[in-house]
């Protein structure tokens, strides 16, 4: 396996709709040839298969599994027990990490098991990850954490979500949003970060403290 790559995809087992537009954004950011690794979290070696990917690494108990699907993925094999702390995608994760590869996409981790999906969002804001580039996408969606001031690309009209995962995060203020935070605090609990709106092809979010989950719309 080339030691050299620098970017790994990880699909999940979740509902993978539209695999073909998320084919072709895995394509415009460049997720694709020689430089990614392609890594299946248990079952989602079916998604991987209806990405028109090939694993090169399966990883998980191997529970959620076909056989015939099994044996078309000629790929590494890696088995955890079934019982055990860590899920298939935070294993997945894990192993990139190991590989020191900094710039994560996963994708077929929303939809299905509701608890799943939880997870697999948490995981953005775990401390292993905390230093690499890691976003969960779907079709229309883009979901990732900010721990410190940004600025977020986007389009005018599309929204954007907005979400304390500290029991609050400190707004010094916004720019190119439509509902604006200035000088205050976004608690844990309200859900008023939900369906922000971009007025501009770009949002600054400048906190004080706090760590932030941002969901964009593509």
């Amino acid at each position: 396996m080339d030691d050299n790559r620098v970017k790994a995809i990880i699909i999940a087992n979740g509902i993978l709709e539209y695999p073909e537009k998320i084919r072709d954004i895995l394509i415009s950011r460049s997720f694709t040839g020689s430089g990614t690794i392609v890594i299946s979290a248990d079952g989602g070696v079916s998604n991987t298969l209806k990405l028109g990917l090939s694993p090169d690494i399966i990883i998980g108990d191997m529970d959620s599994i076909n056989e015939n699907v099994k044996k078309l993925a000629q790929a590494k094999h890696i088995y955890a027990p079934h019982d055990k702390d860590e899920s298939d995608t935070r294993l997945a994760v894990e192993y990139a990490a190991k590989m020191g590869i900094k710039n994560i996409i996963i994708t077929g981790a929303l939809g299905g098991r509701p608890d799943h999906a939880f997870a697999n969002m948490m995981l953005l804001a775990s401390p292993g990850p905390a230093d690499m580039d890691i976003k969960i996408i779907d079709s229309d969606s883009e979901i990732f954490v900010i721990n410190d001031s940004q600025k977020i690309s986007g389009e005018p009209g599309k929204l954007i979500s907005i979400f304390s995962l500290s029991p609050y995060t400190y707004f010094i203020k916004t720019k190119g949003l439509k509902y604006e935070l200035v000088d205050e605090r976004l608690d844990l609990s309200p859900v008023r970060g939900l369906s922000n709106i971009f007025t501009a092809t770009e949002a600054e979010i400048d906190i004080r403290e706090g760590q932030l989950l941002i969901i964009r719309q593509l």
